[in-house]
């Protein structure tokens, strides 16, 4: 038999610490793998507050890694000139890689036949329906 009294908060012992089996079975969920780039993107754009000419400013460290490669070049480092004459080659090639294009489809006209210019021209003329009739079926 047990050698202590068995009740509240004392189990009997056969029903105690099974071996093998965790008294965690799932345990805490693993953290999955973060990519390096998004790591390295989340870090150059963090903001962060620095002085200049007795003013704070806040910029990113990409900002202020660029101005610091600039001004490096600027003041004769040749290695620091190539690597910007390369960002500036690179970023006209092509062009600003945080700008995505955005393609609607399936979007409601206002009146049957109408094209996206239609609509786009309509809009840019100020001359779009009241937000109240947009969602009323048109009258036969």
């Amino acid at each position: 038999m047990t050698s202590y009294k068995v009740g509240y908060g004392k189990p009997p012992a056969s029903g105690r610490f099974k071996a093998g089996v965790s008294g965690n079975p799932k345990g805490r969920p693993k953290r999955g793998p973060a990519p390096f780039a998004e790591r390295i993107k989340a870090v150059l754009n963090t903001p962060i507050e620095y002085r200049q000419h007795g003013r704070t400013k806040v910029a990113t460290y990409r900002e202020l890694s660029l101005k610091m490669l600039v001004d490096s070049a600027m003041s004769g480092d040749l290695g620091a000139a190539e690597v910007v004459l390369k960002i500036v080659d690179r970023a006209e090639r092509y062009g600003d890689p945080g700008v995505d294009s955005i393609l609607v489809e399936n979007w409601m006209a206002d009146h049957p036949g109408q094209t996206a210019d239609q609509k786009t021209a309509k809009f840019a003329a100020g001359h779009d329906a009241p937000p109240d009739e947009w969602w009323r079926p048109p009258e036969d």
